[in-house]
């Protein structure tokens, strides 16, 4: 099937069904005006999705590969809110009930993109949905990769502090944060792009999001901040070498990088673990974090 052609710029492009609306929109922004005031109801839940469209508002360089923007309105009322940039899965959003046939308008529109996703990631109920419909579509496989489970803290919680102390990670450190991101990456899906990890450990070290627990005048352990959205802000990217493991270096930065970032106005921050490592879970629920929901990647067509 022939791609559709991309809408003219700023202007969204409707794919009507019924009752069903799907509009497929040029760019984050004009996402953004349609779907923010109705995920920010769910802040934290949405923060992949809200916070990641956030983070492109206003970026001036052009994506390599084009990006996708869509939100699926039943009745009037925001059912899905979806959105690629790859080459990273396809990000889901919603209210979940009620989004069956939302599901299957994004599955259908889906299908018509040149160089589809590879992967979807979204809370169990819109994730699994989406891929019941879009091996329906497409006749194609799709297994799920990575279970994860969504934390969100409002109050740090005391723990012992591990040696050493937290502090940005600056250009000197780019080669460290690269290294430790591409084996994060590695640890948590399988796979690596070193010189991705080397482009995000420069821009995110500009950025001021990346810190760095240090002891014996060396980085032990590492931990972001990332996708700020109006009250809330993730902590991503934790990471301790398997050398330095069980010192407890990453739980006292998470912890320092946690109550920093509330001290600076946020209202909560939001973290993701892999189910498969309780030791993680454990962790962060010691530090102060409570679960939200379950999310499922899906790897799609194999």
């Amino acid at each position: 099937m022939k791609p559709r052609a991309a809408p003219p710029p700023g202007r969204p492009t409707l794919h009507p069904r019924a009752a069903v609306q799907l509009v497929r929109h040029p760019d984050a922004e004009s996402f953004l005006r349609d779907a923010q005031p109705d995920l920010e109801r769910d802040e934290a839940l949405s923060n992949m999705v809200l916070g990641g469209a956030l983070r492109l508002v206003g970026r001036p360089e052009a994506p390599e590969r084009p990006r996708w923007f869509a939100t699926v309105r039943e009745g009037g009322e925001l059912r899905v809110a979806a959105v690629w940039t790859p080459p990273f899965p396809l990000l889901l959003a919603g209210g979940g009930v009620g989004a069956d046939a939302a599901l299957e308008r994004v599955a259908a529109d889906v299908r018509e993109i040149a160089g589809r996703p590879a992967r979807a990631f979204g809370p169990d109920a819109l994730a699994d949905g989406f891929v019941e419909r879009w091996r329906h579509a497409t006749g194609e496989p799709a297994r799920a990769e990575i279970r994860q489970r969504l934390f969100a803290l409002t109050e740090v919680q005391p723990v012992p502090e591990a040696p050493g102390d937290l502090r940005r990670a600056e250009a000197a450190d780019a080669e460290t944060v690269a290294r430790w991101m591409a084996a994060f990456d590695e640890e948590a899906l399988g796979e690596a792009d070193v010189e991705r990890a080397r482009a995000a450990a420069r821009r995110r070290i500009a950025a001021g999001e990346v810190w760095l627990w240090e002891a014996g005048g060396e980085p032990r352990a590492m931990a972001a901040s990332d996708r700020p959205t109006r009250n809330g802000v993730a902590v991503n990217a934790v990471y301790t070498p398997p050398w330095w493991r069980g010192h407890g270096y990453a739980t006292t930065a998470v912890a320092r990088l946690s109550a920093g970032l509330l001290a600076e106005g946020r209202r909560f921050c939001v973290l993701f673990t892999d189910l498969a490592n309780p030791t993680s879970n454990a962790i962060y629920t010691r530090i102060g974090y409570r679960p939200l929901a379950d999310f499922t990647l899906y790897r799609l067509g194999g």
